[in-house]
């Protein structure tokens, strides 16, 4: 495991120079530096540093400070060339025609120069993306990752922001944590006489949270919500969560209705800080579509397939609704909707008794596409697969028409 930041660099004021700042992170004493990456190299103990920058960056202040910090040799020939180089460079230049490969050997095996665009339009946006893509290929599981946002343009450090929060979520770099997020404020240094490094990782968390709110709503996978309450300390609340999720992805409707109700109690009592609070509201509404205890069985299993075709699953939707029919036809009947013996006595009702209802020809229809869902049918039937995706709200419409009228249609 490695300590690795990444840090966009900017090209400093009019003379080419960044002005001595006292960096003060934490309780700790402030680090006099020129640029904040070389005070967090020191403070966070780093193993490498991934520096990103245009043409016209401050690489020669680099050079000189890690030639030293490291006891690397100073090539001061090649100090002066970089200088004159990049000060004769611009927006159009090709980021190819800045060598800095003197700078990756002073920084070390674990750190890199990225030469980027200006990013001046989309077309930039995107290149600047592959070529931003590649701290990949430096990052290794296990690795902890810092990110400096401080210098720079601020639509760079904006856009690495975004990228690297894509980046994680990739499946090969699960393992790669995201330990800090550093911003120094020197916007205040004159006022506080030394500037304030704070820690943004919780902005970069609420994109975590905002992606487990949508995958709970659209998937009912509520396992990196559950995750993240458990790392805020509420460990009922998150396994009550967990408990719902696994219900609702292996469609098993008794664990669905048993786990939404002490879930939906327990939302109305929790109380915690931060991103949960803006959340939890969508949550509950989530959790009150499976909990409402005036739901008769039949209703709770057509509002279930209703949630699965809203979301595109239409698997677990078409088996709920054909099962909600039985069901309905049990309750009106006074059977027990549990027996399976009287279910089967049901679905032999819509064959005999009450086969020219509406409801029994809504019925034959959704369950022969049940059958072929249920039995991962290999026929080759195009228009019978589409059909079925573009039906599915209709036949929950019909079918809720006639569970409304209380009667067989």
């Amino acid at each position: 495991m490695a300590k690795i930041l990444i840090s966009p660099l900017g090209s400093g004021s009019k003379n080419r120079e960044y002005r001595p700042a006292q960096y003060k992170i934490g309780e700790f004493p402030p680090y006099e530096r020129k640029f904040i990456a070389s005070a967090l190299y020191d403070h966070l103990e780093l193993d490498g540093i991934i520096f990103i920058g245009t043409v016209r960056s401050m690489w020669e202040e680099v050079y000189k400070f890690f030639c030293e910090k490291n006891k690397h040799p100073f090539d001061e020939d090649y100090w002066i060339e970089l200088t004159e180089k990049i000060d004769s460079m611009h927006h159009q230049t090709n980021p190819q025609d800045l060598d800095l490969s003197p700078i990756k050997d002073v920084l070390g095996e674990r750190s890199d120069c990225i030469l980027i665009k200006y990013g001046l339009n989309n077309e930039e946006l995107w290149e600047n993306l592959d070529l931003i893509f590649q701290v990949v290929k430096l990052l290794k599981s296990g690795d902890e990752v810092y990110i400096d946002i401080t210098h720079s343009f601020r639509s760079l450090s904006l856009f690495l922001f975004l990228v690297l929060t894509f980046i994680k979520d990739l499946p090969e770099n699960e393992n790669i944590k995201i330990a800090g997020v550093y911003y120094g404020m020197l916007d205040v240094s004159g006022e506080m006489g030394y500037t304030p490094v704070i820690d943004l990782k919780s902005l970069f968390d609420m994109t975590d949270w905002i992606k487990g709110s949508y995958i709970l709503n659209h998937y009912g996978d509520g396992s990196l919500i559950a995750k993240l309450l458990e790392d805020q300390g509420e460990p009922i609340v998150s396994d009550q969560i967990r408990q719902l999720s696994s219900a609702i992805n292996i469609n098993y409707l008794p664990a669905i209705r048993q786990r939404a109700k002490p879930l939906n109690s327990s939302l109305n009592n929790i109380a915690i800080s931060g991103p949960f609070n803006y959340i939890k509201k969508t949550l509950t509404q989530f959790v009150k579509r499976f909990s409402s205890p005036s739901d008769k069985e039949s209703d709770f299993q057509l509002k279930l397939a209703e949630w699965y075709f809203d979301n595109d699953r239409y698997a677990a939707g078409y088996i709920v609704l054909t099962e909600a029919i039985i069901t309905y036809l049990c309750e009106i009947n006074g059977n027990t909707i549990e027996n399976e013996m009287e279910r089967n006595a049901m679905k032999d009702s819509l064959f005999h008794l009450y086969k020219n209802s509406e409801l029994a020809t809504t019925y034959k229809k959704v369950n022969a596409i049940r059958k072929q869902i249920a039995h991962a049918s290999l026929e080759e039937n195009r228009e019978s697969y589409s059909n079925a995706i573009d039906q599915a709200k209709n036949y929950h419409n019909k079918i809720s028409e006639i569970f409304r009228s209380g009667r067989i249609k």
